[in-house]
């Protein structure tokens, strides 16, 4: 952790002090710090469609690694002000009279551009970096930083094999929804409007963005991000690492019936007269998270990665638990596999298979019958995979059947309320192969 120039922080929020009247005084901490009531306009209103608002400057930039477009989301029109700061590759312009900032650096390289402005509802963030290690575990951080209000989600971001990463995300932290009546069809009109209880401060908004931009580019003037360093994770899976080392015990939950979350179990749910499913003996773990927390890549519909220890234990805590030091004694491979997750499709990986270019991770997915109620995907599906033979890599695609139950079974059916059996307590949590209790 470096230690921040103070100046850098007073300077910023006084530059963006004209969002409203504010005045400083001799306290340091206090000058410049502005709290103000949410500024969209009356009638000014962003229809939301689920949980996602459309606005149509972000619509073109899903799943894009055209660097131009995210730097494009944000544009400025007036002379900026320099920041100074306390690393000295890191330029920090702030515009005070359209309420936003950048932040550029450079090294080893890598780059790092970042940039974020208030609009009237929301704070929109771009970041666009080159050739860095950890790109996955950096965009999921980055996302985070808008997931203020889980009811509304305008984000996308993607790492390329390469290391280069692009994202952008919208933060509606200071907003709420507000729903029409509920029409005939069981549907009702929403759109954002600002929160009563909201004040937007913005000394806090420039004070993590410098703290977030010197972060980084001290990391990349230390050389921390080098790609090549990366890759080979397997280095983490030696002896001394398991994930259960890196449980947080302190947020431990009610207890719970273990065996009955085993991959077997969840995979019984759906069978029937003419089809047993089974999950490919590769597969040590399933969970359902929200997409802010496991993205998928847009372009190709699956993310594969290779997860530090410490990230198989935060997102599969009770397998980290249960399989304690016994884990991977063989030091294998690691992946984890996020696809989109759907209330009324159940998707289980049946195997792996071998194309002319790389191996394909085969699926059946089951659909369920009947009246189902609308899938708005903001969940994924995550696998947890343990490779001793080379069957997978970073650029496995994804392959397989589909299966409608009601063909040969009526078992698994969306009940009067639209949800299948089993998913009643959608996401439907964590699930593991019953061989790690041994």
């Amino acid at each position: 952790m470096i230690n921040f120039k103070q100046n850098a922080y007073v300077a910023g929020a006084l530059v963006l002090c004209t969002l409203a009247a504010c005045s400083s005084d001799s306290n340091p901490s206090t000058a410049g710090s502005t709290t103000i009531p949410n500024a969209m306009a009356d009638g000014d209103t962003i229809p939301l469609e689920g949980n996602k608002p459309i606005i149509p400057e972000l619509s073109g930039v899903y799943g894009s690694d055209d660097s131009t477009l995210y730097k494009n989301l944000i544009t400025f029109k007036t002379e900026p002000a320099s920041l100074k700061s306390g690393v000295d590759n890191l330029d920090i312009n702030a515009y005070e009279t359209e309420h936003g900032a950048t932040a550029t650096c450079s090294g080893n390289d890598q780059s790092f551009e970042a940039q974020f402005k208030i609009a009237s509802s929301y704070i929109l963030k771009t970041l666009v970096m080159h050739n860095v290690a950890a790109c996955d575990s950096i965009l999921q951080d980055f996302l985070s930083s808008c997931n203020k209000n889980p009811q509304i989600i305008a984000q996308d971001g993607r790492c390329t094999t390469e290391g280069n990463l692009y994202a952008y995300c919208a933060d509606f932290g200071n907003y709420t929804t507000e729903c029409s009546e509920t029409r005939p069809d069981g549907t009702s009109k929403c759109h954002i409007v600002p929160d009563s209880t909201a004040i937007l401060d913005t000394n806090i908004v420039i004070q993590e963005f410098v703290k977030k931009s010197e972060n980084a580019c001290t990391d990349i003037t230390a050389n921390k991000f080098v790609a090549s360093d990366y890759y080979p994770v397997k280095d983490y899976w030696t002896p001394g690492h398991n994930p259960i080392d890196h449980l947080d015990l302190s947020h431990v939950g009610e207890p719970i019936d273990t065996a009955s979350f085993t991959l077997e179990k969840y995979a019984a749910q759906f069978t029937g007269p003419e089809k047993v499913y089974t999950f490919d003996s590769h597969i040590i773990a399933r969970r359902i998270l929200p997409s802010s927390e496991a993205a998928v890549d847009s372009a190709t519909g699956v993310t594969i990665k290779m997860p530090t220890p410490a990230e198989v234990a935060k997102y599969f805590p009770m397998t980290s638990s249960i399989a304690g030091e016994n884990f991977n004694p063989e030091f294998c491979n690691i992946y984890t596999v996020t696809i989109p997750a759907f209330l009324s499709v159940a998707q289980i990986p049946t195997g792996f298979e071998e194309d002319y270019y790389n191996s394909v991770i085969m699926l059946d997915y089951i659909f369920a019958s009947g009246d189902c109620k609308k899938d708005d995907s903001d969940f994924s599906e995550v696998f947890l995979v343990k490779d001793c033979d080379g069957i997978i890599d970073e650029y496995s695609t994804l392959g397989g059947d589909f299966i409608e139950n009601v063909s040969w079974d009526s078992s698994w059916t969306c009940d009067e309320n639209g949800v299948p059996p089993g998913r009643e307590n959608w996401p439907d949590g964590e699930w593991y192969r019953a061989d790690l209790r041994q």
